[in-house]
């Protein structure tokens, strides 16, 4: 299989590293999928390895990227190399993805979006050298029903099976993150002034809507993990070209892979742009990711990883919990901007001044859809 190496270091143009990361999604993103058992699968599986190998990546264990297992007789492969750190007796940091698709389609934004990011992370690790701790590029398996939440899902067998006895310093997870936020219109119609001027364009109000001022908006959990993370996502409040809205893990749930490290009291971050109108359909398809947007993500990840690299954070339980409200509320505020009154009046929100009017907040962006 022919793979080229790409050059990503942290000076590179966003429009350039769009180009590599959307060769990346093309190969993962085949046109029947990467179902576990499929021949995409094993296409797919082939494929990341050889591109572990061209980014700098040791095999994580023994002499291989590939970590097979068995699960009720059905076997499963995750796909784990290291980028070596300055100082290797420190506990590694890990970033990681699923690569496994839910039906026989390309899933483009779930999850070979993500599993393109992951790569050029590390790509750009190796290339500048500056991280002080091992990296771990974890390419997990069987993420999609019917494994979802099962002891077949990959990052559980890594977890549990595969993982060396250090553990992990703090882990970055990712699913979800190629497409622009879009609201749907029926939502937005309930904005003063907007809702007039939608009933005036037939068929409109049954379609998702992309703002232009929240199209690149991630959503970032598991800041409450540590309160290290509080202070690192702090740090990297405003990245370029993207806008971040840290939210608790609980609002969504264990939507992903981050869920075996927070139930281990790992400190984690999991990065989403939601749910959109083409998750779990044929229709999620390469052309319709914003690669622009996944270059800025890529060296927001980077810049986060590099963070978490020199604090320490003792690991905690499961029960841990750090209030991050005063993040939460002035990233609110940076991503709405001038709408930002408008939008809580129009939520019965007078301010976010409890945990209870985040709360309310955040109830009102799941029943939009996201």
């Amino acid at each position: 299989m022919t793979t080229t190496t790409t050059p990503t270091s942290p000076l590179l143009k966003t429009s350039q590293l769009a180009k590599y990361l959307k060769r990346d999604v093309l190969s993962i993103a085949l046109e029947d999928g990467r179902r576990v058992g499929t021949e995409g699968h094993a296409i797919v599986e082939e494929y990341l390895g050889a591109r572990l190998e061209q980014i700098g990546c040791e095999p994580y264990l023994d002499d291989s990227f590939f970590q097979p297992y068995v699960q009720d007789g059905e076997y499963f492969t995750n796909i784990v190399g290291v980028i070596p750190g300055k100082n290797r007796s420190l506990k590694p940091l890990l970033i990681g993805a699923h690569y496994d698709s839910v039906i026989e389609a390309p899933c483009a934004d779930d999850n070979a979006a993500a599993v393109a990011i992951a790569l050029a992370v590390g790509e750009m690790a190796a290339e500048s050298g500056n991280l002080e701790r091992d990296l771990i590029i974890a390419i997990f398996d069987a993420e999609e029903p019917p494994y979802f939440q099962s002891d077949a899902m990959g990052s559980n067998r890594f977890y549990e099976d595969q993982m060396k006895p250090e553990g992990v310093h703090a882990a970055l997870i990712m699913d979800l993150v190629g497409h622009d936020v879009c609201f749907p219109a029926e939502y937005l119609g309930q904005v003063p002034g907007i809702g007039s001027m939608l009933g005036k364009i037939p068929g409109l109000a049954d379609k998702d809507i992309n703002v232009p001022f929240l199209s690149n908006l991630l959503f970032i959990t598991g800041t409450e993990s540590h309160e290290g993370l509080v202070d690192v996502v702090g740090e990297h409040h405003s990245p370029k070209g993207l806008k971040v809205l840290p939210t608790l893990n609980s609002y969504v749930g264990d939507m992903s892979d981050h869920g075996v490290f927070r139930k281990n009291g790992v400190p984690y971050l999991f990065f989403s742009c939601g749910h959109w109108q083409h998750y779990h359909q044929v229709t999620d398809t390469p052309d319709r990711l914003n690669y622009k947007k996944m270059a800025h993500i890529t060296h927001y990840a980077s810049e986060l990883l590099a963070g978490m690299d020199t604090r320490e954070m003792p690991r905690g339980d499961a029960e841990q919990f750090n209030e991050t409200l005063p993040l939460e509320a002035s990233q609110l505020k940076r991503v709405l901007g001038p709408a930002h009154n408008i939008v809580l009046k129009q939520m019965g929100i007078g301010a976010i001044e409890e945990r209870k009017d985040m709360t309310r907040f955040a109830n009102a962006l799941l029943s939009a859809g996201l």
